[in-house]
């Protein structure tokens, strides 16, 4: 592997450079994971992409040492135990150690209808940590899934899981979660599985020590909707201030609500849908069993879902092309706005709630904003499908006086051109809105029917056409860095790194620049790698009649 500073100039495998820089400084390729050869196994139709999830163990609270106790019969729920460990296909007989995990299991050692555990080639210890502070890598690559730790330079996982009879597609972490059951799996079927993280780290046997599976039975009692093929799973999410639920998005338009405490095995049925391009929510008759509800959301996949911060807002991106917003609790479509080609691939909240990005087949990135309910400013940079988008949490902006006027946001995003661009939005480059030189009414044109973009806040419930190009801001790529040789499928941001994944499952960790190269100036000499100056396109102010006083800045905003 080559390291950062190897080479003239930086240069990698595949002549790639193993840094980028940024107005911050370098960020530099400290290391990288990826999966064995020897443990991926080809032998189910089509290949998987790999997704990344990054996941923060906390520190096991002290009172989880001992057996956990039942609570009363009159409670309704399982026992704390079953909760614990998961119920899975038929009885299993457990011992618990002194630490009140798992030691022995007994029974079939594939488990949840053909899955079984298989030990990484780094060795067959299990974590020493496992109780304790960590982060991890978990990502999918064919029919295994992997655990990595974000902290060691090992490049082989530590923990692998194959899935003899299904493909892991999808997965999420839940760091808040109460008891053992904290990761997500989604596989091709439609099916989810629900794990202890801690567990699985614990034991390097052949099978993982908790599960519980979630049968989804809907492909079977609709063959018009196309079977196993048409329900897959396409994403899953812990909802947030929500103890326990989850949800699951499909591949025919469907996105099921579950709660991990109740029965995932019982009979259920819903509504035909007669309509599939209409929004349909319709709850279980039987309060006892999952999932408890199915929003038929559009036609054609969902292809990513995202909860804000706070679990509030849930946002949906689809093969149709629209972004959703619903109110979660209140079931209420919020608003929505389409690309302008294609589907919509991915989609990620900021920090605080307030924007919202998008990306997909249009090589573009949108954000959008819930205050105004519509799209505010859209990016131009990626030559092909954008993957993933994302904020940065933990970057700040320099010289920050904190007013509502000057908040400054950084976000990435990365695309199958194998590219990862990092990009500056400023509140005060999209506050005063693009008019019209004439300064009359918008005209409309069939290839863009939308309302002017300086019109007022949408109705509740509508969805937009997507507005014309000119008419909202446009941005350019602080950074553009050919990041990998295959396309790129994720991003993650972390304290001390960014983090990027290939679809054939090669994780690159980016080291952030430490605080001396901040303080560092510039060589004159070393240009940021892939820096997109607006200079040249950027229309003069005399071009754009009603933007006097206005703050445009060019290195980021650029108007056609």
């Amino acid at each position: 592997m080559a390291s950062a500073g190897s080479g003239a100039g930086g240069a990698g495998a595949g002549g790639l450079k193993t840094y980028f820089k940024t107005p911050e400084g370098r960020h530099k390729l400290q290391y990288e994971k990826t999966h064995s050869p020897a443990v991926v196994h080809y032998n189910h139709s089509g290949k998987t992409v790999s997704q990344m999830t990054v996941a923060y163990l906390k520190e096991k609270p002290a009172g989880q040492g001992s057996t956990p106790s039942t609570p009363s019969a009159g409670s309704g729920m399982r026992s704390a135990a079953a909760r614990l460990l998961g119920t899975g296909n038929g009885s299993r007989a457990l011992s618990f150690g002194s630490n009140g995990t798992s030691r022995t299991v007994s029974g079939s050692s594939r488990i949840g209808g053909g899955i079984g555990a298989s030990t990484c080639a780094s060795g067959s210890q299990g974590m020493v940590n496992y109780d304790g502070k960590g982060t991890y890598i978990i990502f999918n690559t064919a029919d295994t899934l992997f655990i990595s730790d974000l902290n060691s330079h090992d490049k082989d996982p530590i923990k692998s899981i194959h899935f003899s009879s299904s493909n892991p597609l999808c997965h999420a972490f839940d760091p808040e979660s109460k008891d053992g059951h904290d990761l997500l799996v989604g596989v091709f079927p439609g099916d989810v599985y629900s794990m202890s993280l801690r567990q699985q780290l614990q034991d390097p046997g052949k099978k993982p020590v908790s599960y519980q599976h979630f049968i989804n039975k809907d492909k079977d009692k609709d063959p018009s909707q196309g079977g196993a093929a048409s329900s897959r799973c396409t994403c899953v999410a812990w909802v947030p201030e929500r103890e326990g639920i989850f949800i699951v998005g499909h591949a025919d338009g469907n996105l099921y609500v579950y709660d991990k405490y109740k029965d995932g095995n019982t009979d259920w049925a819903f509504p035909t849908i007669k309509d599939q391009s209409q929004l349909l929510i319709s709850h279980a008759k039987s309060s006892k069993g999952n999932p408890i509800a199915r929003w038929h959301i559009c036609q054609g996949a969902i292809n990513a879902i995202s909860f804000s911060p706070d679990g509030a807002y849930l946002a949906t991106v689809g093969r149709d092309g629209y972004l959703r917003i619903f109110d979660f609790a209140k079931e209420q479509l919020i608003f929505g706005g389409k690309s302008y080609y294609g589907a919509l691939l991915c989609c990620s909240w900021s920090a605080d709630g307030k924007y919202l990005l998008s990306g997909g087949e249009d090589d573009l990135v949108q954000v959008w904003s819930m205050d105004e309910r519509k799209i505010v400013a859209w990016g131009e940079g990626h030559n092909s499908w954008v993957s993933a988008v994302a904020f940065d949490p933990y970057w700040s902006p320099p010289n920050s006086d904190e007013t509502e006027e000057n908040v400054m946001y950084r976000f990435g995003s990365v695309g199958q051109d194998t590219q990862l661009l990092l990009w500056d939005l400023a509140l005060d480059e999209i506050a005063v809105p693009l008019r019209h030189p004439s300064g009359g009414s918008p005209t409309f044109s069939s290839g863009s029917p939308s309302a002017h973009w300086d019109n007022a806040c949408p109705p509740t419930g509508v969805l937009q056409p997507s507005p014309r190009m000119r008419d909202v801001p446009k941005l350019s790529p602080l950074v553009a860095h050919r990041a990998h040789v295959d396309p790129l499928s994720g991003l993650e941001f972390t304290s001390e790194s960014i983090l990027t994944i290939c679809r054939e499952g090669l994780i690159k960790i980016w080291a952030r620049p430490s605080h001396s190269e901040k303080n560092q100036q510039p060589d004159s000499s070393d240009q940021v790698v892939g820096i997109t100056t607006a200079k040249d396109k950027m229309l003069t102010s005399s071009n754009i009649a009603g933007t006097t006083g206005s703050s445009f800045k060019q290195s980021s905003v650029v108007f056609t």
